[in-house]
């Protein structure tokens, strides 16, 4: 049941989360030593490797190989024979799967982004909805997007591209700036489908917090999560909740190993 559940957990990560087997193999040694608490004897690491291989399985040996040993060259593991991350593959980790916002500072300001694109340059427009996604922005309607942070300066560098052609408006609005049936927080809640996240999050608090799978269920919750101002967030938001089980049974620090 085990070597199915990792072989279920490679083919979820490889199909949004973590791109290349390297990332793919870092990630599965982090998981294995930390859910499962192997330490640093010969052992214990002898196990995490060859569970991790045997979650591996349905990948090309030679492939799986060759990552190992790039591991090694970059620094990211101990050893080849005792597979801890080191503190360089804790980072690399940090930088490549998403991570908990403990701090969202917000100037208390809705913007909206209106853009009018023609259409022979479609090739910008498409590149400018696919920046306003990436910056956290949520798609209102026609050529509308709404966000929380300023995204002004990002925007003023865009335009600047060679071969662009139309206009972009940055419209700020207050608390009291938005009149219609909804208050702001309820507009926020529907433009970023926030119930459906926090229900994500709390199907993951009842039924993921004992089980070896839960980094993976969570990390796909919090992928979506637009992490926004904790003022914006609905009053039973459990994302702080679903972050501190995630945080206590796979705490990064406790399966690496500094002295590189």
């Amino acid at each position: 049941m085990r070597q199915k559940g990792f072989r279920e957990l490679a083919l979820k990560l490889s199909e949004g989360l973590l791109m290349t087997v390297t990332d793919l193999l870092l990630f599965q040694f982090y998981l294995l030593g930390a859910s499962w608490g192997k330490g640093k004897t010969s052992r214990g690491a002898h196990q995490t490797f060859d569970e991790a291989m045997a979650g591996l399985a349905a990948v090309n040996y030679q492939t799986l190989k060759r990552a190992i040993i790039h591991l090694k060259r970059q620094g990211l593991i101990r050893s080849l024979k005792e597979p801890a991350i080191t503190s360089a593959g804790k980072t690399r980790l940090a930088r490549i799967i998403p991570q908990y916002q403990k701090k969202r500072p917000w100037d208390r300001v809705l913007y909206l982004v209106t853009y009018d694109i023609p259409e022979v340059k479609r090739k910008y427009r498409n590149e400018l909805r696919t920046m306003l996604k990436t910056l956290g922005a949520g798609y209102l309607q026609g050529s509308v997007w709404i966000t929380p942070y300023n995204p002004q300066t990002l925007l003023q560098d865009y335009v600047k591209k060679p071969g662009f052609a139309g206009d972009i408006i940055i419209s700020c609005i207050g608390r009291d700036g938005y009149i219609g049936n909804e208050d702001i927080k309820t507009l926020v809640s529907r433009v970023y489908r926030l119930d459906e996240i926090n229900a994500k999050y709390l199907d993951f608090i009842n039924r993921y917090q004992h089980n070896s799978n839960a980094a993976v269920q969570y990390l796909y919750i919090l992928k979506e999560d637009p992490q926004l101002p904790f003022e914006l967030l609905p009053n039973e938001w459990a994302g702080d909740k679903a972050h501190e089980i995630f945080d206590k049974i796979f705490p990064m620090r406790e399966n690496t190993d500094d002295t590189d």
